[in-house]
């Protein structure tokens, strides 16, 4: 699949006022994404998000759990450059950040990196929880006829089964470097994907495009998983987790 919407959503006054009233009445962990056109607004946002957690948490009521920072946002600032392309721009947003939150911090990388690797490895040095990857891959589609391209942006964000061969081997890559919990994704569509990236070294998944195609997919891709473990007889994942060396 191939996407050029940016990051929609209603902002995030209007998330945590309006749209939190929802998330405060399931369970599951909830992590917010976090993105900005620069550091400023990466600070801002991590410091609402945080003061909310601690007003929600002192009314007893569930708050967002971890903030993972979108570094594949353009930095306006300097010329429209993702600020997880470069590792030392990618540095001072997740620098700042951490300065003023209390909350767990994630942080999103870029395939398009220069390293990836030593991306991670800095992540984790500034202070970085997790780091959670990939995000979509540059690509772009041409319509012949009208001889241009198909999005007004001219390049668009790849993501679904094609890319999923090389995530897992950047999310295998870094997982040999970090001591930091890895957040595997890119292609999930199976529970045998779930397993190869778990194998690769993840300590979770994400599901994204596969969630467009199937409705039931969370449910039927732990369905799945749990069946796996049981027909090989695995207790837990961390007796197959990282194994792939």
């Amino acid at each position: 699949m191939m996407n050029s919407v940016g990051l929609e959503n209603p902002g995030i006054d209007a998330f945590l006022e309006e749209e939190m009233e929802f998330w405060e009445t399931i369970e599951p962990v909830k992590i917010a994404n976090l993105g900005g056109s620069n550091i400023e607004e990466y600070v801002l946002g991590a410091l609402k998000i945080t003061k909310d957690a601690e007003e929600r948490r002192k009314a007893r009521v569930r708050a967002v759990d971890m903030i993972e920072l979108n570094i594949s946002c353009p930095n306006v600032k300097e010329g429209g450059i993702a600020f997880g392309v470069k590792t030392d721009v990618a540095r001072e947003v997740i620098r700042e950040v951490r300065q003023v939150t209390s909350l767990p911090l994630a942080v999103k990388l870029s395939p398009n990196a220069e390293n990836i690797v030593e991306m991670a490895v800095m992540c984790e040095d500034e202070g970085a929880d997790c780091v959670s990857l990939v995000n979509t891959f540059s690509g772009m589609k041409i319509d012949i006829y009208q001889r241009r391209s198909v999005f007004s942006n001219t390049y668009a964000g790849l993501s679904g089964p094609a890319i999923k061969p090389i995530a897992l081997r950047m999310v295998h890559q870094v997982s040999q470097h970090v001591s930091i919990p890895v957040m595997g994704m890119g292609g999930i569509a199976s529970a045998s994907d779930i397993i190869e990236f778990i194998m690769a070294g993840a300590e979770v998944v994400q599901v994204g495009t596969y969630n467009f195609m199937n409705l039931r997919a969370g449910e039927e891709l732990l369905a799945g998983l749990l069946s796996f473990m049981e027909m090989e007889n695995i207790q837990s994942l961390d007796e197959i987790r990282g194994i792939i060396k």
